[in-house]
C-alpha cells in the first residue's frame, strides 16, 4: 500500500519519476485539480488546463491511485509519507509533487 511506504522506500519506487517541487501554501491555495495539474505544477505535468480536464474528463488521470473524475474538484488528497502527490496520467507516465 502507498500510503504506509516511508519516504525512502518511496523515492527508491519511484527513482526516475519525473518530480516537481511545490509549496504547501502553492497546494493549499490550488482552486481545482485541474489547476493543481497544470498551473501549479509549471506544466511539467500537464501543459494547458483545456488538456488537464480533456484527460480527466476522459479518465485518464489518477493521484494516489485515486481516479479523477472531476476537473473543478478541490485537491482534498494526503500526501504520501506527508509531502508527496503520486499523479499518473495514462497507463504509463507518473509523476510525483513534493510539497514543501
Amino acid at each position: 500500500d502507498l500510503k504506509s511506504l516511508d519516504e525512502d522506500t518511496l523515492l527508491n519506487v519511484f527513482e526516475g519519476v519525473p518530480q516537481v517541487k511545490i509549496s504547501k501554501t502553492s497546494f493549499e491555495n490550488a482552486a481545482t485539480v485541474t489547476d493543481l495539474l497544470s498551473e501549479v505544477t509549471q506544466g511539467i505535468i500537464f501543459p494547458s488546463k483545456g488538456e488537464t480536464r480533456k484527460m480527466i474528463l476522459g479518465g485518464g488521470v489518477s493521484i494516489n491511485k485515486e481516479k479523477l473524475a472531476d476537473p473543478n474538484a478541490k485537491p482534498h488528497y494526503i500526501p504520501l509519507s506527508s509531502q508527496y502527490l503520486l499523479v499518473q496520467k495514462g497507463k504509463k507516465n507518473y509523476y510525483l509533487i513534493k510539497i514543501e
